[in-house]
């Protein structure tokens, strides 16, 4: 199982962790002038009750989002890097050292609240407002727009199948 890529634990719920904070949900927010974004509620509530060490964000190459990690999250990931047989031990400490250069500590207020690195706002193309995105075992951050539009998409890629996801949910 990939962390990076935890879209493999969607098509199978009881794959999710059970042993760690699962982030799910989107919730939008206003970025201040200071850059400053505070995390939504039900994912600080998460946070707080996991009780699973400092957060890290970080981007992984040029990916359209940042990535939220509590800090056993990330250890985790760097673990499975670091057992990977189809990589060369050199490979590994590569691929170790440079989601350890990417990745930055931070630190929320009592509130929640923490400042986006200028360097990835722009990057990102963040302006206004920002969108947390529960991915299972990490929190993407977006720009607000970008996940709308992800979400639009979603919709009608989803749109055939409709029908027969309501007849399931109404089970």
């Amino acid at each position: 199982m990939s962390e990076l890529n935890p879209l493999s634990n969607a098509t199978n719920p009881s794959a999710l962790p059970r042993d760690r904070a699962t982030f799910i949900g989107t919730a939008y927010h206003k970025v201040s002038g200071k850059n400053q974004v505070a995390i939504p509620k039900h994912i600080k509530r998460i946070l707080d009750e996991a009780q699973e060490g400092q957060l890290i964000l970080m981007r992984w190459q040029k990916e359209p989002f940042l990535r939220l990690f509590t800090k056993k999250q990330f250890d985790k990931i760097l673990d499975e890097v670091k057992r990977k047989p189809e990589l060369s031990r050199a490979e590994q400490q590569n691929a170790v050292e440079s989601l350890a250069r990417g990745a930055e500590p931070v630190d929320p207020d009592s509130q929640g609240r923490f400042v986006l690195p200028a360097k990835w706002m722009d990057a990102l193309n963040i302006r206004e407002e920002v969108a947390f995105t529960g991915a299972f075992t990490f929190v993407k951050i977006l720009a607000g727009e970008i996940q709308r539009e992800l979400d639009r998409a979603e919709a009608e890629k989803l749109s055939g199948v409709t029908a027969q996801v309501t007849e399931i949910l109404n089970m």
